[in-house]
């Protein structure tokens, strides 16, 4: 039976780094080592999707929510663009304050800006006592400057970096192995201290 532990971890990187894959192995790992379970979570992503879904389909004829690599490289910038108009007449707070907690652990895959005072770095920091990953490939570059300007911040400002290799087979497992180390380092250096009884620790 999985431990009810609340938590918020979020994990930054370049486009197509493996977020959501290395989401996965953090969610199997929490359940693994520990018990407790873990939910993907995104912050803009899956709000883009559904307020742009009907004129992704009569517009470019894509399903939004589940578009080939092709697709998805295709329709990326029409939704960046979305999201940044949003950020913009909120100073970054619209998709902020849509987000509420699941109750369990957290995990969120596109944490992605800085540039305004309460943007998503204070908040995940401040608001949330938040946990960020970022996350390099040696083979994937930022996808546009707005990603090159933020994440070179993110970076400096995460709490664990992490650089993974390009797995060519095994992914899965490979990925796990990375991923019960964040768990790790989560659980003994992020969660208070009073939490850690829970895990025999």
């Amino acid at each position: 039976m999985s431990q009810n532990i609340k938590g918020l971890i979020g994990i930054a990187g370049n486009a197509f780094v493996g977020k959501d894959s290395f989401c996965k192995a953090l969610i199997k790992a929490f359940d693994k080592k520990f018990k407790i379970k873990a939910v993907r979570r995104s912050l803009a992503g899956d709000t883009i999707r559904k307020n742009l879904k009907e004129i992704s389909k009569t517009q470019f004829n894509i399903d939004i929510e589940n578009p080939t690599i092709e697709e998805k490289k295709l329709i990326r910038p029409f939704m960046v663009e979305y999201g940044l108009l949003m950020r913009k007449i909120s100073e970054g707070r619209y998709f902020i304050e849509q987000f509420k907690d699941s109750g369990y652990i957290d995990i969120i895959t596109d944490i992605r800006y800085t540039e305004y005072p309460k943007d998503e770095l204070y908040w995940l920091r401040n608001e949330k006592n938040g946990f960020l990953l970022f996350l390099e490939r040696d083979d994937i570059e930022p996808a546009n400057s707005h990603e090159e300007k933020h994440n070179k911040i993110l970076r400096v400002e995460s709490n664990l970096y992490m650089k993974i290799p390009t797995f060519k087979e095994d992914m899965e497992k490979n990925l796990y192995v990375y991923a019960e180390r964040v768990v790790e380092k989560y659980i003994t250096k992020y969660l208070p201290f009073s939490d850690w009884t829970t895990f025999g620790l």
